[in-house]
């Protein structure tokens, strides 16, 4: 009996480590993306869910036009139930930029599979603020003026 219950217990535990959920990465209907104050265009940035913190999961996609992405359904692998997720987007690969948090019951479990969740209806939107970051030569200019006054005032 002792066996039986510790193998029911490891099959239990193995099968929620393995638990996932589904839900649609798409924001039709729903609050637009934004670069940097306006509608993000076709291809100009990716859109992929977050964990709370703030750890990406399931996959991306890319903006359609006029600030909407849809990327099909998504599966969150080790998520289930209902959980708290962020939008996370990205220009170029680089300076994601979250939304603000939001819950979410996922689907897909159950036999047969539920349907995927979905964004909420009051989702917001998500705006990527771009980073400039200046050339190195611009930089070594910025260097060598700042010498150049440190010595000036030293005399």
């Amino acid at each position: 009996m002792k066996k039986f219950v510790l193998t029911a217990l490891c099959a239990l535990v193995s099968v929620s480590a393995f638990a996932q959920g589904t839900i649609q990465l798409s924001n039709i209907g729903k609050g637009i993306v934004s670069i940097d104050g306006a509608p993000a265009g076709p291809g100009s940035a990716t859109v992929q869910y977050a964990d709370a913190n703030n750890n990406l999961v399931g996959g991306t996609a890319s903006i359609l036009g006029a600030g909407f992405f849809s990327g099909g359904s998504t599966t969150l692998d080790g998520l289930t139930g209902e959980v708290t997720l962020k939008l996370a987007g990205t220009v170029d690969g680089a300076a994601y930029s979250f939304s603000d948090p939001f819950t979410v019951s996922l689907g897909g479990a159950g036999t047969p599979p539920s349907p995927a969740a979905a964004l909420p209806g009051d989702f917001s939107g998500l705006n990527i603020s771009t980073v400039a970051v200046p050339e190195p030569s611009t930089i070594a200019l910025a260097v060598l003026g700042g010498a150049a006054l440190f010595f000036r005032r030293r005399k």
